[in-house]
C-alpha cells in the first residue's frame, strides 16, 4: 500500500468516527500519528510526509482544503457511514422543508462611487501582473469594486478607501487570515493612494 493510499484510508476512517467529512490537519495527525509510525516505522518526518499525501489527495479532488488554517474536506467517497444511516432514517415521502426567518442589518453602499471607482482606477486588478479577468456578453470586462476599510468598520464611500479587485484577490481581502487581509489593506491603501 502506498502513503497516498494509507493516508486516503486514515482519512476516511477518522471522519467516519468523528461523523463529519470536515477534519482539521492537527486533530487528524494528532489521532493517527500511531499508525502514521506503525506504518513506515522508519520515517522520521511523517507530519511532513502526510502534508505531502493531503496535497496529493487533493490533486486528485479526493478531499479539498478549506482555509489557510489546515481544514480539509473530504471528497472522494459518496457516503459515510454516519450519512448513510440519517438516511436510512429519513422519510423524505413526509418531509417539508424546514422555514427560517432571518432579520438583517445591513450597510448600503453609494453605486455612483463604485462607477466612479471604475473610472479612475480603471478595469484591472490592482494587484501587479494579475490578469485574472474576463469579459462579459457586452464587451466590458468583469471587476469587483472592493471598500479597502469595509463600512462596518468605519470606512466611508469615498475614492481614497475603494479599490478594484479581480474576484480572487476581493475574496482573499475579505476571507484571507487576517495576517494576509491586514497586508491587502495596506497595500491597497498605499496603491490607491498612488493612483489619485
Amino acid at each position: 500500500m502506498t502513503w497516498k493510499e494509507f493516508v486516503y484510508q486514515q482519512i476516511i476512517e477518522y471522519c467516519n468516527r468523528i461523523g463529519s467529512r470536515t477534519f482539521s490537519l492537527r486533530d487528524f495527525y494528532t489521532d493517527k500519528k500511531d499508525q502514521f509510525r506503525e506504518f513506515r516505522p522508519n520515517n522520521f518526518h511523517i507530519l511532513e510526509k502526510v502534508r505531502q499525501q493531503l496535497q496529493f489527495l487533493r490533486n486528485d479532488g479526493l478531499i479539498s482544503f478549506l482555509d489557510n488554517s489546515g481544514h480539509y474536506t473530504l471528497r472522494g467517497i459518496e457516503l459515510l457511514e454516519v450519512e448513510k444511516q440519517e438516511i436510512k432514517s429519513i422519510d423524505i415521502s413526509k418531509e417539508t422543508p424546514e422555514k427560517k426567518e432571518y432579520i438583517i442589518e445591513t450597510y448600503v453602499r453609494n453605486v455612483n462611487w463604485a462607477k466612479k471607482a471604475k473610472e479612475v482606477l480603471g478595469d484591472l486588478c490592482l494587484f501587479k501582473n494579475c490578469n485574472n479577468t474576463f469579459i462579459r456578453d457586452d464587451g466590458t470586462r468583469y471587476i469587483e469594486v472592493h471598500h479597502i476599510i469595509p463600512l462596518c468598520k468605519g470606512g466611508e464611500d469615498g475614492l481614497w478607501n475603494l479599490s478594484v479587485l479581480c474576484a480572487h484577490h476581493h475574496k482573499m481581502a475579505h476571507f484571507a487570515d487576517i495576517k494576509t487581509r491586514i497586508s491587502i489593506e495596506k497595500f491597497l491603501l498605499k496603491e490607491v493612494k498612488l493612483r489619485l
